[in-house]
């Protein structure tokens, strides 16, 4: 029952946020509620996390924060275009007209030159800047389609000159420490210094302790990708504005490199954007969607996401099946298929420690890990090195039971005392009497191991 080891997130929207709906979503087998902020406000977004934290308290919450993004703004109906129209984009709120598309940042014409590429929506409209207005920038468009309010602008070889935090990102960072919300995703993150911007927040506050994870979707970012990590938890994969910035082709490459490095550093890993897009709509997925979650896995990510999937597809709870069904088959196989995967290269003390408990459990081919009363850096060093059995951690920190919701092969056991009850209870649904389990209990120096059949662990 517990032994699918890669993790699913689920977007939800704060117009389908029911407790009910809640709940079935993660009977499914999602693992982490992730909100958006670019479509919500701190007022909607309350609602979405009482309702989630009624299911469970054991439920991580990611919230997204917007970043330095475009996006368009004040479109009432949709606008449609055609190939060889000519539309205006601003960020002057003066200028108005038939065809002038408004833009959430005020000097977006101003540092766009002629000749640069706009794209809207992940590029499902292509346009190209023609000529220089005193208000606005006139653009030819390469194909046909609807332009709509608040959909994201990219421009792939230009600097935007945009602060890492919008004022609704502050006001969203203070909202999540003051709700103790466990993940922070921050979109288009460049560098190491929008991490330290974040920082600068969070640590106003004392008794909060967020998992900060970068969504990496620009070149910039890219770039910088191990410097980034660094100073945060882990990356998003976030391969919509991704693709839209650098060209389609180029996103598996830099998907297998952002994994390996996660990999390599033992940081969270999140891959993300329409793993199952074909699902909002139709009960069953593609051949290429299904093969897209199977090279994830392979490649040694920790999490998938789904976003228009969970948030208002047709069919939520089939996609979060059908993920986490091509997700466990797959592992089940990565043995014959991979036979190398990206280790941390600096590794800690007690990630060494993990690692070698990983080589000792896959020598006795042991059908499961139990941790007990393990600290969470041990237990992330577990899952950095991509055990082939489930690990069932006991957590007495509610906190760390659902950080680890997010770790590869982690199961967390939330336990109130000094005792193993809880977590064999929670290890019973997936393994028999006689299963060899490898037993890690910490001891003064390190870590006690002991090999023994699942029945005799007391």
């Amino acid at each position: 029952m517990f032994t699918r080891k890669t993790k699913i997130l689920a977007k939800i929207a704060d117009n389908r946020c029911e407790v009910d709906f809640l709940k079935s979503i993660f009977d499914a087998g999602a693992d982490v509620a992730w909100l958006n902020t670019a479509h919500q406000d701190e007022v909607a977004t309350l609602p979405v996390i009482n309702n989630i934290r009624q299911v469970s308290k054991y439920i991580p919450i990611a919230i997204d924060t917007k970043g330095p993004e475009v996006r368009t703004k004040d479109v009432g109906a949709p606008i449609e275009v055609n190939k060889g129209d000519h539309i205006i984009f601003t960020g002057d709120a003066t200028l108005t007209g038939e065809k002038v598309v408004h833009v959430t940042y005020p000097h977006f014409h101003k540092e766009i030159p002629v000749g640069e590429v706009i794209l809207y929506d992940d590029a499902l409209i292509e346009t190209i800047v023609v000529e220089k207005l005193p208000k606005g920038i006139k653009c030819v468009v390469n194909n046909s389609g609807l332009i709509k309010n608040k959909k994201s602008l990219n421009v792939p070889n230009v600097h935007i000159s945009l602060p890492a935090l919008s004022e609704k990102d502050r006001g969203f960072i203070h909202f999540c420490a003051k709700h103790n919300v466990d993940y922070i995703t921050h979109s288009f993150v460049r560098s190491r210094e929008d991490i330290a911007e974040i920082r600068k927040i969070t640590d106003q506050y004392p008794d909060y302790n967020p998992k900060i994870i970068a969504k990496i979707e620009n070149k910039e970012g890219f770039k910088n990708v191990r410097d980034i990590l660094k100073v945060c938890d882990g990356l998003m994969v976030a391969r919509g504005d991704l693709g839209a910035e650098v060209g389609l082709e180029n996103v598996p490459y830099m998907q297998k490199k952002m994994v390996e490095a996660c990999l390599e550093m033992g940081k969270y890993c999140i891959v993300a954007t329409q793993a199952l897009e074909s699902m909002i709509k139709n009960p069953r997925p593609t051949r290429a969607e299904v093969s897209d979650i199977a090279n994830a896995v392979l490649e040694g990510t920790g999490a998938m996401s789904m976003s228009g999937e969970t948030a208002y597809g047709d069919h939520p709870i089939e996609a979060t099946k059908m993920m986490g069904k091509v997700m466990k088959t797959v592992e089940e196989k990565r043995k014959e298929l991979i036979h190398f995967h990206a280790k941390p290269t600096k590794p800690s003390k007690k990630y060494k420690l993990a690692a070698d408990a990983v080589k000792k459990a896959e020598k006795a081919d042991v059908a499961a890990i139990v941790a007990l009363h393990c600290d969470i850096e041990f237990i992330r060093g577990l899952s950095s090195y991509r055990p082939d059995r489930p690990v069932f951690a006991g957590c007495d920190n509610d906190e760390d039971v659902r950080e680890l919701r997010l770790a590869f092969g982690i199961w967390p056991v939330p336990v109130t005392e000094r005792s193993v009850k809880a977590v064999i209870d929670y290890a019973k649904h997936s393994l028999k009497p006689n299963d060899k389990v490898m037993v890690i209990e910490p001891n003064k120096k390190a870590y006690k191991i002991s090999i023994k059949a699942f029945k005799e662990v007391k």
